[in-house]
């Protein structure tokens, strides 16, 4: 039979439920983050009215639905 302190057992135990707790909040977080940066993948904003609108189509250029100008596709900003 292995002997341990008491204070050793409490420790290990808090350090095995704290280290789960943190791998399960880390990958909860990263799929967050895949979600929100897959929802904004197709969301354009009109560089004349500034009105935001989706656009699902593969073209380089997106045509805004209130002023009718061209707008270029850049890459999402997520903080």
């Amino acid at each position: 039979m292995i002997s341990i302190p008491l204070h050793w057992l409490v420790f290990v135990c808090l350090f095995v439920c704290l280290a789960g707790i943190f791998f399960v909040w880390v990958g909860y977080e990263g799929i967050r983050r895949s979600r929100a940066k897959h929802a904004v993948r197709n969301r354009l904003r009109c560089e004349v009215c500034c009105m935001e609108f989706e656009d699902r189509s593969a073209s380089p250029l997106a045509k805004c639905p209130r002023c009718g100008s061209l707008n270029e596709r850049t890459s999402p900003r997520t903080f």
